[in-house]
């Protein structure tokens, strides 16, 4: 066994729960779909799962909160104890220092868009998806997000999501108007929004769009990716391992160019947008500055809560002129680690985490922070278990449907999203030439590949 100890670049961890005896299912308040049933594959065979597990989570505060309740769940049915780190600083750059000091975790849960960069550099094991119990019921969307371009898995899927149009339906009402469908009645509404006094205050003081367009993590690009893809345009080609930049294509330029008159000539996006990180944007949309936003369905909690709630509705995002609907998918992983010790407590660890049980805590167990987005797990369905909340519906179905995740399993993927924002911050900044920029960048990206 490893050593445990206090690694002095990080502090201490937080260390969760004692050894405890075995349970099936334990009492307290959890949201299991059948408190009569063990749901949990690691609760057998207990005595192939040993620990301690030492698990690495990028969360804080209220998310980190409902991590503690499946970790505390977890140790409840098999009696394995675990530690964790969690933080949102620098998560990336201590991993990195724990595998230079070859001491790393045996399980990081961290963004699906790590993939590339985590398997390149050697520090997450792969595995046959099939070795996983319980892996069956994954929607093969969410099993598409954890495969590197060389065709092994390298993670468990523990978490989706795909971005959504959030409206304000009081404003469309205001002006008796509809949510947009397409790109053109987008720009409609988003005009009307920022023209016609839609909360009827008579002043000038909405606007129709909020677009978090920093370059900070790429915000911008992760932003415009939903129009790129609906056009039918990429950031690259893969074949086999052969990745080739595409991102100066026609259907790229079309989609850039559309995106830059949102701020050079319909003039209908926040002010200061292009400094805007998604928390300023959602400041935007949730203090009714703003009554259109291209966001995560993880907002809609937030948003219930603030003077918007009750005032806004979600939507799929309008379609492309050629009739394209994909959007943006995201996710988080549960990554193995080289070099554990532990294999058998973190495969129980994985399985036990991708259970309607766990799916379901980690959707609502905690009020505060959902950090299961939508399940991963097909058997578990997002109305049922949030009230009938139909938006969570609609999430689910755009999801499934439409979502098309980031070429996350190309190693350079990180870097090369940054050009990107760096590329369209810039040239919307001057509204300079986006078909000359796009070429720069697809250069950028061949040395990038290179």
């Amino acid at each position: 066994m490893k050593p445990r100890h206090r690694r002095p670049w990080i502090g201490a961890a937080v260390v969760i729960a004692s050894a405890l005896t075995l349970s099936a299912c334990g009492g307290g308040d959890d949201v299991s779909t059948d408190p009569g049933d063990d749901t949990s594959t690691a609760a057998t065979d207990a005595a192939e799962v040993s620990g301690p597990l030492e698990v690495w989570v990028r969360a804080a505060n209220d998310s980190l909160v409902s991590y503690e309740m499946l970790f505390e769940k977890f140790t409840e049915e098999t009696g394995v104890e675990i530690e964790v780190f969690a933080t949102l600083t620098d998560f990336e750059t201590k991993l990195s220092a724990a595998a230079a000091a070859r001491d790393l975790p045996d399980i990081v849960i961290n963004d699906a868009s790590q993939l590339g960069n985590l398997q390149s550099q050697g520090i997450i094991r792969s595995f046959d998806q099939s070795s996983i119990e319980g892996g069956d019921d994954l929607s093969d969307a969410a099993w598409s997000s954890v495969e590197s371009i060389d065709g092994q898995t390298y993670g468990v899927p523990f978490s989706a999501q795909a971005n959504l149009l959030f409206v304000r339906t009081d404003w469309l009402d205001n002006l008796g108007l509809q949510a947009p469908t397409t790109w053109d009645e987008f720009v409609n509404v988003a005009k009307a929004f920022t023209t016609q006094d839609p909360d009827g205050d008579g002043q000038a003081n909405t606007y129709g769009v909020a677009i978090p367009g920093s370059t900070q993590r790429g915000y911008i690009s992760w932003n415009w990716s939903t129009y790129l893809w609906q056009a039918g345009g990429e950031y690259v080609e893969i074949d086999g391992d052969t990745v080739t930049p595409v991102i100066d294509s026609d259907e790229a330029i079309e989609a850039a160019t559309w995106f830059q008159n949102l701020f050079c000539t319909e003039n209908v996006v926040q002010p200061g947008a292009l400094n805007a990180t998604t928390l300023e944007t959602n400041e935007a949309f949730q203090t009714g500055v703003v009554g259109m936003y291209l966001t995560g369905p993880y907002n809609i909690p937030t948003s219930d809560g603030t003077a918007v709630g009750g005032h806004y509705t979600v939507v799929a995002p309008p379609k492309a002129p050629n009739g394209g609907t994909s959007t943006m998918a995201e996710g988080t992983t549960i990554y193995f680690m080289v070099d554990s010790e532990v294999e058998a407590a973190a495969d129980a660890f994985a399985e036990f985490m991708i259970t309607p049980e766990a799916q379901e805590i980690g959707m609502v167990g905690n009020p505060k922070a959902s950090i299961v987005r939508l399940p991963v797990n097909t058997t578990v369905d997002s109305t049922t278990v949030r009230d009938g909340d139909e938006r969570w519906g609609i999430a689910q179905e755009v999801y499934e449907s439409d979502g098309h995740y980031e070429p996350i399993a190309v190693p350079q993927w990180q870097e090369m999203r940054q050009a990107a924002s760096d590329t369209f911050n810039k040239t919307i900044s001057s509204c300079g030439d986006m078909s000359a920029a796009l070429a720069e960048l697809n250069q950028q990206y061949e040395q990038i590949l290179s």
